[in-house]
């Protein structure tokens, strides 16, 4: 049961290597697959643009602090996105300040890490926990007060251990991360099952996760309505008391959390904890700026598990049809395109 769980807790977002042996072991197509980088094949549009090409907000993707997406590889779906909806979408790979922050009108960062923890792949499982800040103080400084002013920001942890990098920040923005993984209710932990968690608007069920309505669910027309989310594992957390936010993503009845000490390693004896009430996704205003929080990443992209014969896990998964519309609904509302 123990090499079970393993085998399928990280469909949407493992990286190990260990995983990678036992994985092939239960997929229906144990033969080795090529993995697939960046958007292989899929190629990224959209239908009616919002922005006159070039035209649109600044978007900023950090690759500054030895983060698991970039827009060469596992962001790369979400940058053409956006630049094909007529965003400008460059990377970040300076340190945060009053003065990289000035040209800029939102920042996107995802699955950032301290350098003690960046080289991962080359030292599997030498992870340094619970893992440090990937920011320095001064940074968090700087976006905060930047966020104050009228900056926007989407801010990404996935499991275990991205949230603990980006704890201080969250912190200052109102969100308590949870180092955890999130199980939706219908997973079974059986041979080749996906933990694809969905939060539907009208939930079929309790035991679904809760797309609450909001401007973004509801875009700009019919055409933009978002009925449905699909994420993919990732993290669930909280919002500290007194913060006033809009509910996105809530897990739902029966959904479960999982608190492993180590990434690659959950069994029947990781300690889990009931995830309903928790979140995957929430939005708020900080002074006069806007922050949306969110706990998976390859939602927001293009990507594949090459370990399951590169099975889609991102917005171009059959399953997620409207994550794409939910991808540019929220960022034209991180750009005020959408009030």
């Amino acid at each position: 049961m123990k090499k079970i769980i393993r085998t399928v807790l990280l469909a949407g977002m493992a990286w190990s290597a260990i995983t990678l042996a036992v994985a092939q072991t239960f997929a229906p197509n144990p033969v080795p697959v090529p993995p697939i980088t960046g958007t292989g094949d899929y190629i990224v549009t959209v239908d009616k643009p919002l922005y006159r090409p070039g035209k649109g907000p600044r978007v900023v993707v950090d690759e500054a602090h030895n983060n698991y997406q970039t827009m060469e590889d596992r962001f790369k779906g979400f940058a053409d996105l956006l630049t094909a909806d007529g965003a400008r979408v460059t990377a970040n790979r300076e340190p945060y300040s009053a003065e990289t922050l000035s040209q800029t009108d939102i920042v996107v960062m995802t699955n950032a890490l301290n350098a003690k923890n960046a080289k991962e792949k080359a030292t599997i499982n030498k992870w340094e926990l619970p893992a440090p800040e990937a920011l320095t103080d001064d940074e968090i400084e700087a976006l905060d007060t930047w966020i104050r002013s009228g900056g926007s920001m989407l801010l990404v942890a996935d499991h275990m251990p991205f949230p603990n990098a980006v704890d201080k920040l969250a912190a200052r923005l109102g969100i308590a991360m949870g180092d955890n993984f999130a199980f939706d209710a219908a997973f079974t932990y059986k041979p080749g099952d996906m933990n694809l968690i969905k939060f539907y608007e009208k939930q079929p069920a309790s035991n679904t996760g809760k797309l609450h309505p909001s401007s973004i669910t509801r875009g700009r027309n019919a055409s933009e309505r978002i009925p449905y989310v699909v994420t993919f594992t990732g993290s669930a957390f909280r919002v500290k008391p007194g913060v006033r936010f809009t509910p996105v993503l809530e897990m739902g009845e029966g959904s479960n959390v999982a608190w492993p000490f180590d990434h690659s390693d959950i069994s029947m004896k990781t300690p889990f904890t009931r995830g309903a009430g928790l979140y995957q996704g929430v939005v708020l205003r900080h002074g006069k700026g806007r922050v949306a929080v969110f706990g998976e990443a390859s939602m927001f992209s293009v990507n594949y598990a090459e370990w399951v014969g590169n099975y889609p896990t991102g917005f171009q998964n059959p399953d997620a049809p409207y994550n794409k519309q939910f991808i540019l609904n929220l960022v034209h509302w991180l750009a005020r395109s959408i009030k």
